[in-house]
């Protein structure tokens, strides 16, 4: 069973769904929910699961990627046989500033500085992690063009997440969704996760 939870930073659980799937349809579902009600989020921060990318996609909603995961995956690129090898930290560095900009202005000085450092990086796997950074940096950097405060992490999430399993592990499971349900409605009202 998958809950699925709709969290605004600055009012904490908005809306839940239980679902047995992870996919496009359990999160369109969620979406629904919110917006006949009159909710309307101004953009998405996720993991990069497919099925939410698509959605908020089809839906034309920013999405903001965590940029933990962006930094996860962008390790994976670069490691070989588990580990960083030396040729590969400078890459790793760089690209990491970049994701880690806390401007628009600082963003663009990093992206131009790195411009000029892609004649040392040609390793094969070098180019090919470096096409794969600038296709998803529009979506690790969302978070900068609002004036609002957009998280550019899933932290605040996975806090809600970590919360559901440990009340579950306590509870040794639930016997029914209903229970599920119950659950989570006192889990949400009284807790707060900032």
């Amino acid at each position: 069973m998958w809950v699925h939870v709709a969290f605004d930073t600055g009012v904490g659980v908005v809306d839940y769904w239980t679902d047995c799937t992870e996919n496009k349809q359990a999160y369109g579902y969620i979406l629904a929910r919110l917006q006949n009600v009159g909710y309307e989020p101004i953009c998405g921060v996720s993991d990069g699961h497919w099925g939410i990318m698509t959605l908020l996609n089809e839906e034309k909603i920013p999405h903001q990627r965590c940029i933990f995961h962006l930094l996860r995956e962008l390790m994976s690129y670069l490691e070989e046989n588990g580990q960083l090898p030396d040729k590969n930290k400078v890459l790793y560095s760089r690209l990491k500033g970049i994701l880690k900009s806390s401007s628009i202005e600082s963003l663009e000085t990093k992206v131009t500085n790195f411009r000029r450092l892609l004649p040392y990086f040609q390793t094969p796997k070098q180019r090919k992690t470096i096409a794969w950074f600038f296709r998803v940096l529009p979506n690790g950097v969302m978070h900068l063009s609002f004036k609002e405060k957009i998280p550019r992490t899933t932290g605040l999430l996975e806090n809600v997440n970590g919360q559901i399993k440990t009340r579950l592990k306590t509870f040794r499971g639930v016997k029914s969704e209903e229970s599920l349900n119950r659950t989570l409605k006192i889990l949400f009202r009284f807790r707060k996760y900032k």
